[in-house]
C-alpha cells in the first residue's frame, strides 16, 4: 500500500475507513458495542454477537473500555440537561445489592410526558438521599414538582414539609395500598404473612369493605364507606382483631393521599407507569443482585435512561406538533377567546426548546 510521488515524496494512504489510526478495530464496532449494551446485553454476550455475526473475536476488555468511554459525558448530559416535564412525577425505590452490600436505586418518571428526569444509585434510603435525587431531577430550580405519586414509603420523613416542596400534592399508589390492606386481612383470617394462599371466600366481604374506601370516586363516598367499615370491624370479635384495627387506622391516615388524584386530572391514582419502568432496568440480568461496583450499576441506569429519553423525544415533538395543528383548526371557532387565540408563542417556544434538548441527546 506504500506509494511514492516523484515531486513531493511518500504519500500515506487514508485507511480510516478500514481501521482508525493506531487502532485495531474500526470505530463502528465501538458504537455497535455501546448500542448492544444499551439494549441490555452484557459484555460477554456482546463478544459472542461479534463472533457470530461478524466473525471477529474482540476481547471482552476492549468492549468494556468502549462502553466506559462515554460514561462520563453520558452522566454529565443526564445530570445537567432537563427533560420536558409536566411537573407531576412518579417516585419509587428499588432495593438491590452491589458487591454483597445493600444499596438502593431511586428513580422517577414524569407521569404525563413519560420522560425520566433522574435515576440514581444511593448508599441508603431516607430523607437526605431522596432530597438529593429530587434536587438533581429538578436541575436545581429549572423544573418544579407539583405532584408526586409514590408507594406508601415513609423513608422520606418530613422532606415534603420543606419550603422547597411547598404546595406539593402527594398521592399514594392505590395498587400498593390494596396490597398492604390485603396482607392485614389475610393475617386476620389466619393465613401467614408470607403465604401465597388466596384469602378464604368467607372473608371476601371484609376485604371488599376496605376496597370500597380505596376505590371511592369522591371525598363524600370515602368517608361514608369508612364509617361502614368502622362499624363492621367493631362488630367482629377475634383474637387477631388488632390486625384489622391497624389496617383501618393506616387507611384512615392515608385518606388525603388516596383522594389527591380526584381534584387534579394530571395526577394519576397509581404508580404503575414507574413500576413498568423497573423492568427496563432489570432487563440487564445482573443489575439487581450481581453488580460489583456502584459506578457500573449507575452506568447501566444511565444507558437505559438515555435509551428511553432519546426514543421519547421524537414522539413527544410529534404529539406537540399535532396539538398545534389541532389548535390552528379550532382558531376560527374561538375568535372571541383572546387567551386561546394567543397560544401561538407557547407552541413555538415549547417545540423550539424541546428540539434544542433533543440535539444535545443527538450529540451524544
Amino acid at each position: 500500500m506504500r506509494k511514492f510521488c516523484p515531486k513531493c515524496g511518500e504519500i500515506s494512504p487514508d485507511l480510516s475507513k478500514i481501521a482508525p489510526k493506531n487502532g485495531i478495530y474500526h470505530d463502528k464496532f465501538n458504537g455497535m458495542a455501546r448500542q448492544h449494551y444499551m439494549e441490555g446485553l452484557i459484555p460477554s454476550q456482546i463478544k459472542r454477537v461479534f463472533k457470530i455475526d461478524l466473525g471477529i473475536d474482540i476481547p471482552k476488555s476492549s468492549i468494556v473500555n468502549w462502553i466506559n468511554e462515554v460514561s462520563k459525558p453520558l452522566r454529565s448530559l443526564l445530570k445537567d440537561t432537563p427533560v420536558p416535564s409536566s411537573w407531576y412525577w412518579g417516585y419509587a425505590e428499588i432495593h438491590m445489592k452491589i458487591a454483597g452490600n445493600k444499596r438502593c436505586t431511586i428513580d422517577t418518571v414524569d407521569v404525563n410526558t413519560k420522560f425520566v428526569p433522574v435515576a440514581r444509585i444511593t448508599n441508603q434510603m431516607g430523607r437526605s438521599a431522596g432530597g438529593k435525587v429530587l434536587h438533581e431531577g429538578r436541575r436545581g430550580k429549572t423544573l418544579k414538582i407539583k405532584g408526586l405519586v409514590k408507594d406508601c414509603t415513609t423513608n422520606l420523613g418530613g422532606l415534603f414539609k420543606l419550603r422547597l416542596f411547598k404546595g406539593l400534592k402527594q398521592q399514594n399508589c392505590i395498587t400498593h395500598v390494596k396490597w398492604i390492606i390485603a396482607r392485614h386481612v389475610k393475617i386476620y383470617a389466619g393465613i401467614p404473612m408470607r403465604s401465597t394462599k388466596p384469602l378464604p371466600k368467607e372473608w371476601n366481604w371484609l376485604l371488599k369493605l376496605f376496597y370500597n374506601v380505596i376505590d371511592s370516586t369522591n371525598e363524600t363516598k370515602v368517608y361514608i364507606n369508612l364509617e361502614i367499615l368502622r362499624n363492621a370491624i367493631n362488630q367482629l370479635n377475634e383474637k387477631r382483631i388488632n390486625r384489622l384495627v391497624k389496617a383501618f387506622r393506616q387507611l384512615e391516615k392515608w385518606i388525603p393521599k388516596l383522594i389527591a388524584h380526584q381534584s387534579d386530572p394530571f395526577l394519576p391514582s397509581t404508580n404503575n407507569l414507574l413500576e413498568a419502568f423497573h423492568k427496563k432496568y432489570n432487563y440487564y440480568p445482573s443489575f439487581k443482585k450481581s453488580m460489583m461496583t456502584e459506578r457500573g450499576a449507575q452506568g447501566i441506569l444511565d444507558y437505559r435512561v438515555f435509551r428511553h429519553n432519546f426514543g421519547r423525544f421524537p414522539e413527544y415533538i410529534q404529539q406537540y406538533e399535532a396539538k398545534r395543528e389541532c389548535w390552528r383548526a379550532l382558531l376560527p371557532e374561538m375568535k372571541g377567546d383572546t387567551i386561546f387565540q394567543g397560544q401561538a408563542p407557547h407552541f413555538a417556544s415549547e417545540i423550539k426548546k424541546t428540539n434544542k434538548l433533543y440535539r444535545k441527546y443527538l450529540d451524544i
